[in-house]
């Protein structure tokens, strides 16, 4: 049996301060990128220390990490910095999954703002060379993120859009599901059919078959049905006796 290691940590950045009392040293040192996962929440240590990289300490001060879009200079971001030990120049923040849920995967810019109790403003360098701006990868997560359903609303008719899909990401067992919506009470049929056939090609009507019928009788309450199955794509008719089905909202 195959053994893997895993690696529990916090990412650390180390940031620079001025400090008039230390000499002028010209050692250079420089913060690694920080890489930040799409989906999952990232918790980052910060380590604030002078230019002869000895601590320096946050009593008294706040500090604020800035995330910026380095390709239009908009802060996308700010969040504060928790004192974890003041005297030793220690933070931490944590940037969640629902920051970047709507970013694009990519390089960005971040910096530090510290303000002492007076309200005086420091910035904090990402080396000791005067360098402000560090930067930041955000990659496509590890963990699955939230996908909307699609939603079949009938409004070109009974018969519903033709709904792609990727056939390559997913096994026999793949499971959809579809929740029904009624406006008034609906008597009549919901019909889901499915294609094999690839759809880099085209897809026409001729080409799907009938996954599942579901009969209603004067349905008010939403409802929701599933089934099992690999397909290129998906698509929903439905015939009315009487009353109004509105819309099907699937997910794959």
């Amino acid at each position: 049996m195959g053994t893997i290691t895993s690696y529990l940590y916090k990412q650390k950045l180390q940031v620079t301060t001025t400090d008039v009392t230390a000499g002028n040293t010209m050692s250079m040192f420089y913060t690694p990128n920080i890489k930040v996962y799409r989906g999952i929440d990232n918790p980052v240590r910060v380590n604030f220390v002078n230019r002869d990289q000895k601590k320096t300490s946050l009593t008294d001060k706040t500090v604020s990490f800035i995330m910026i879009d380095k390709d239009t200079n908009k802060t996308l971001l700010s969040r504060s910095v928790t004192n974890i030990n003041a005297p030793l120049g220690y933070g931490e923040f944590t940037l969640r999954d629902v920051d970047t849920y709507n970013l694009d995967s990519k390089y960005y810019t971040y910096s530090f703002k510290v303000t002492d109790g007076e309200g005086n403003v420091q910035i904090g360098y990402s080396d000791d060379n005067y360098g402000a701006g560090g930067v930041l990868e955000l990659v496509e997560g590890v963990y699955p993120t939230f996908q909307a359903s699609t939603t079949e609303d009938f409004g070109n008719g009974d018969t519903g859009s033709i709904i792609y899909l990727d056939p390559h990401v997913n096994r026999n067992v793949a499971l959809h599901s579809a929740q029904v919506y009624f406006s008034s009470a609906f008597t009549g049929t919901l019909t889901v059919a499915g294609s094999l056939n690839p759809s880099g090609g085209g897809i026409s009507s001729d080409d799907f078959t009938t996954i599942s019928t579901q009969t209603y009788t004067s349905q008010t309450d939403n409802v929701v049905f599933s089934w099992n199955g690999v397909y290129s794509a998906i698509r929903f008719t439905r015939a009315t006796t009487s009353g109004t089905l509105s819309k099907v909202l699937y997910r794959p």
